[in-house]
């Protein structure tokens, strides 16, 4: 028996009537989501981000002082204009319009490539969880991702038909990404690449090849030139978990399939996404679209550049979010043929579209409930169960965990304060509390702990996180005569 969406689908009456507002549908529910997922406490990167918009003495500074890889330009700019905000879900709101946005741009564009593309378009990058978790996070991720399908859907238009405005805005679509996040270079790339294959198989001589280049693409990479120059070759990176692209390229195909789950699953994420994402190519080089060459180069070329120019040392999937949106835009294309071409076997599509949403649904459940951590309500518990007005903190990473430890001090009750004990004074001061601070969301914590030449440590409460962005924190309470209570509850180590 064919399902409902089966049946609509495949009758053109139902078609018609149905398709214009199914994509609507999942973009007001993928709004939702984003808009769900901007609660919660701010991660490390956010709090960085944060201090650095608010703590520069004038506008300019941003670009010119204290350059390194966590400051996203555009993002930043956006923090300093919020300014001071109780409300920390403010800080995430352009990151969820430009989210959003981007969904809205790709349904646009997902139109030239077949008529019923934007249904399987919103299915697939609406909602996922990469794509959620980045359009509520503070971050320069979702503007990166919004300009890169906004340039991809001007550049057609202006090659089609040129008008000074809609060049105006390709431009603004490249220097805005560029200012986003620099992994934006593999847009520019991408789309300059296609521009030059496009002019060279259409038989344009050298001299209009070099005109339509400088036409596109002059303005911005000289822009670019200016930023490479007063930021770009001054910056330097704050450091991170120290990754194997042979690590990270299957935990980014494993997140863009919603199968990033440890072990041998990525595995088959990997072969997945090669078997859809060869076949979608090679559908498109059958109808003789070109826009099979710049599919080719976003997603095959323009990684395997960076990882073999750049060879970074800290290397995240979340460098590769730039590239995703076309991701789920060429399994629309390939979607869409397949069902209108399955017949009896149009349930095999349906099935699959169904199992990749339902693994991102189940990581944005994550997102919901546990946020990127609860560092705010590990501060509340440890206000309640500290008697005196400071609280005494020591932890496995001075920076890392000061730096929250800071920023959250602004959330304590009346009274109370923080009195953050670095390493090296640990064995004089003895901190009451140790804070340690996890990645893996599946490593239990231990009931108690060894603080070198202070003493042993018990368990007083676990802080989880969704797993993507922020970590856990495990908080331990050093004994005394007064045992701390958490909830009316004596912690006890099992």
């Amino acid at each position: 028996m064919q399902t409902r969406l089966e049946m609509t689908l495949a009758s053109p009456v139902g078609a018609s009537k149905w398709r214009p507002f199914f994509p609507v549908l999942v973009l007001a529910v993928s709004a939702v989501l984003m808009l769900a997922a901007t609660r919660g406490d701010l991660a490390i990167d956010e709090v960085v981000s944060l201090n650095k918009a608010l703590s520069s003495p004038n506008w300019l500074a941003i670009f010119t002082q204290d350059q390194n890889d966590n400051n996203h330009l555009l993002n930043t700019l956006f923090l300093r204009l919020l300014g001071e905000q109780r409300q920390l879900f403010i800080y995430r709101l352009p990151a969820a319009i430009f989210g959003i946005g981007m969904v809205a741009v790709l349904l646009v564009a997902a139109r030239r490539l077949g008529q019923a593309t934007p249904v399987w378009a919103a299915c697939f990058a609406g909602l996922s969880y990469p794509v959620i978790l980045y359009g509520s996070e503070a971050r320069g991720y979702a503007p990166a991702m919004f300009f890169a399908v906004a340039a991809f859907e001007l550049l057609p238009q202006c090659r089609a038909h040129c008008s000074p405005a809609k060049l105006l805005l390709f431009w603004l679509s490249l220097g805005l990404g560029l200012l986003s996040h620099f992994s934006f270079l593999m847009v520019c790339f991408a789309l300059g690449s296609w521009t030059l294959v496009q002019d060279r198989l259409a038989g344009f001589s050298f001299p209009s090849i070099l005109s339509n280049v400088l036409k596109y693409f002059g303005p911005p990479v000289v822009f670019l030139a200016g930023v490479y120059l007063i930021y770009i070759r001054h910056m330097i990176i704050l450091g991170g978990l120290v990754q194997s692209w042979w690590t990270v390229i299957p935990e980014t195909v494993g997140y863009a399939l919603g199968f990033a789950d440890p072990g041998g699953i990525r595995l088959v994420a990997v072969i997945l996404a090669s078997v859809l994402a060869g076949s979608g190519l090679w559908l498109l080089f059958r109808q003789k679209r070109d826009e099979w060459i710049f599919f080719a180069l976003i997603l095959l070329v323009s990684p395997a550049l960076v990882l073999i120019l750049w060879q970074p040392k800290f290397l995240y999937f979340r460098y590769f979010s730039v590239c995703f949106p076309f991701f789920y835009l060429l399994l629309a294309v390939l979607f869409d043929h397949w069902f209108r071409h399955a017949g009896k076997l149009k349930f095999i599509p349906v099935l699959l579209l169904l199992a990749i949403t339902t693994g991102h649904l189940v990581k944005v459940d994550n997102l919901l409930r546990l946020g990127r951590g609860n560092y705010r309500a590990a501060l509340r518990d440890l206000a309640a169960a500290t008697p005196g007005p400071v609280i005494r903190v020591g932890s496995d990473n001075d920076f890392k965990n000061r730096t929250l430890l800071a920023f959250y001090a602004r959330f304590l009750p009346p009274g109370k304060s923080i009195e953050y004990i670095p390493q090296e004074r640990r064995a004089r001061e003895k901190p009451d509390w140790i804070i340690l601070y996890c990645l893996d969301t599946t490593f239990p914590a231990y009931p108690d702990v060894e603080v070198g030449q202070v003493g042993k440590y018990l368990l007083f409460g676990t802080y989880p996180y969704c797993g993507s962005s922020g970590w856990s924190w495990f908080v331990y309470y050093r004994p005394a005569e007064t045992v701390p209570v958490k909830n009316g509850n004596v912690p006890t180590a099992p």
